[in-house]
């Protein structure tokens, strides 16, 4: 078996963070079947969203996020702060953050700069409409 690097462990944490993070708000996510760029495809209801995950874990507070190499085509970007140790992660104490693509900005972010987008009902309600009966 090839070797899981600390780098892949880290990112796929987060990919799947962030997976069971949006079925909790009713969005469904998985990676598409060929690497294209994309880390999760999301749907609710006829909303559909490429979503690209970016890890990292929580250092302090004071830590910056390097927002960069984003594919051309994507509709969010899902920054995770992963709170833990080398065996254990603490899922609630660890923090997603979920961006439109015309909020994205590349360069350095604080979470000061994101707490608008951390991960609630009011931001999955803007990038997945909820459909009308």
């Amino acid at each position: 078996m090839n070797k899981i690097t600390d780098r892949l462990k880290l990112g796929t944490l987060g990919e799947l963070l962030v997976q069971l993070r949006l079925l909790e708000f009713g969005v469904q996510a998985a990676p598409p079947l060929k690497d294209t760029g994309n880390d999760l495809i999301a749907i609710r209801g006829t909303a559909m969203r490429a979503i690209q995950v970016k890890a990292t874990k929580i250092e302090d507070d004071g830590y910056q996020i390097r927002v960069a190499d984003l594919p051309p085509l994507y509709h969010a970007l899902a920054i995770v702060k992963l709170k833990g140790d080398e065996n254990t992660l603490m899922l609630d104490e660890s923090r997603i953050f979920l961006i439109g693509k015309d909020d994205v900005r590349n360069g350095r972010c604080s979470e000061k700069d994101l707490r608008r987008h951390r991960l609630c009902d009011k931001v999955i309600d803007k990038l997945f409409p909820k459909q009308q009966d």
